[in-house]
């Protein structure tokens, strides 16, 4: 099985999909993100959109893990 292995992400769209594409081209089999997907959250729909078109599994970063556990008023109203 052949593996692509992404991370930090941090919703850079444009060099997300330039990696989505390389890794197709290189005919990975399935590609696992290590964390990180999230940054301001203005894109994190599109980013998370991309990271599912390409069936990518994985698991959260610390900044991902920030939003989902616990998550401050602070962090709640950015």
């Amino acid at each position: 099985m052949k593996l692509g292995i992404i991370t930090d992400i941090h919703e850079h769209v444009e060099q997300l999909q330039a990696v989505l594409d390389e890794l197709d081209k290189q005919a990975v089999d399935q590609i696992v993100m290590v964390g990180d997907v999230v940054e301001t959250g203005e894109r994190v729909e599109e980013t998370c959109q991309l990271l599912s078109n390409a069936g990518v599994i994985g698991v959260w970063g610390n900044h991902d893990f920030g939003l989902c556990y616990e998550v401050s008023d602070e962090n709640r109203r950015e």
